[in-house]
């Protein structure tokens, strides 16, 4: 590494930590607000919720991990550009590829970071704060009972009450286990039931117990009465993790298992995994780009657009994650766009700046 590659390295660097911590911070706070209202509602020490947040860190260092190297890299770019550390570069004989090879470099090693935290450390941190989510739910069995709607509990079931009379008194349950797109697993329905909250369970009367396979009824069961386990039922489900949070091998088994069905979320998140590493080393050739084009153009970046620059990307992956899922789109598409983009305008503006 020669003195100007050190030299501008120390200059994203301490950028790049803050950005990353500021990043981090963010993107942690999104996952306190998916669990907040349970929270609060049932009393979580401290303790507990410090232990989710240290879970969901890996999570949020995947897309932090390059959206702060974009931020550090315009912004620290930008600074050589407005006190003529570029021109002073350029006019010593420095070409841009001496700019070029040391932020591709720096680029590809966030890429190879985030590949490992993606695929090492991500799969087994969310199992785990998953886990504390669904020990959250099931702190406290009081739950507020509305008649007349859907409801599901910690263990991911759909319970729905015709009516809630007084003393705890339910008639018309309906319990629905779910099975995937060919419909559900159990269906419980009761015409009656009480609600016993120190035991944690429901004591249901006149009640039918049916068992499905591949949408075929394979077992029905009527009895005089039963006690179903409920506790805590869900303000927030704490269902299955993002499947790009799956590692590799499960994800492939489940598009192997498919059987020709449709699995625009599983496709997509295949392409997410492969994608989203490598957007640390478009970003970085596209932060060298604009700060050669806009030194080039006698401009300069503000704080304000670094911030822009930077969100745009955060905006465009959640779109095209979510078109992709819904089938939309196609799923390279939807994996590959936003990293595309930037590459695309970084290569355009780089041939630009460079043949000037």
């Amino acid at each position: 590494m020669n003195t100007f590659s050190r030299y501008l390295f120390r200059e994203i660097l301490p950028l790049y930590v803050a950005g990353l911590a500021v990043l981090l911070v963010l993107l942690l706070m999104s996952f306190l607000l998916g669990v907040l209202a349970d929270v609060l509602a049932r009393g979580v020490p401290i303790a507990m919720l410090a232990r989710f947040l240290l879970f969901k860190l890996p999570a949020a260092a995947g897309p932090g991990l390059p959206l702060a190297l974009l931020f550090a890299a315009l912004l620290g770019l930008t600074r050589l550009g407005q006190d003529g550390e570029i021109k002073a570069a350029l006019l010593l004989g420095v070409s841009p590829r001496r700019f070029l090879m040391p932020m591709l470099g720096l680029g590809l090693l966030v890429s190879l970071l985030a590949f490992a935290n993606d695929e090492l450390v991500v799969p087994w941190s969310e199992q785990r704060a998953l886990q504390v989510q669904k020990d959250i739910l099931l702190r406290s069995p009081e739950t507020v009972v509305k008649a007349g709607t859907f409801f599901t509990d910690a263990l991911g079931r759909d319970i729905y009450i015709g009516a809630v009379k007084p003393g705890g008194h339910l008639e018309n349950v309906t319990v629905i286990s779910p099975g995937g797109p060919l419909g559900p697993r159990e269906v419980i329905q009761a015409a009656s039931g009480d609600l016993d909250q120190a035991a944690g369970v429901w004591r249901l009367h006149d009640l039918r117990f049916r068992v499905f396979r591949s949408s075929r009824q394979v077992l029905d069961v009527h009895a005089a009465s039963g006690s179903l386990p409920v506790r805590g039922l869900a303000v927030a489900n704490a269902g299955a993790p993002d499947l790009v949070y799956l590692p590799p091998g499960q994800l492939l088994k489940r598009l192997r298992e498919a059987h020709g069905r449709p699995e625009p979320a599983a496709w997509t998140a295949l392409q997410r995994k492969l994608a989203g590493p490598l957007a640390a080393t478009a970003f970085a050739l596209f932060a060298l780009a604009v700060a050669l084009f806009t030194f080039r153009r006698g401009a300069s970046l503000g704080f304000v657009s670094v911030l822009l620059l930077t969100f745009i990307y955060y905006a465009t992956s959640s779109v095209s994650k979510l078109l992709g899922e819904q089938g939309t789109v196609p799923a390279y598409v939807a994996g590959w766009a936003p990293v595309g983009l930037y590459a695309l305008a970084g290569g355009t503006l780089l041939a630009l700046s460079w043949r000037r």
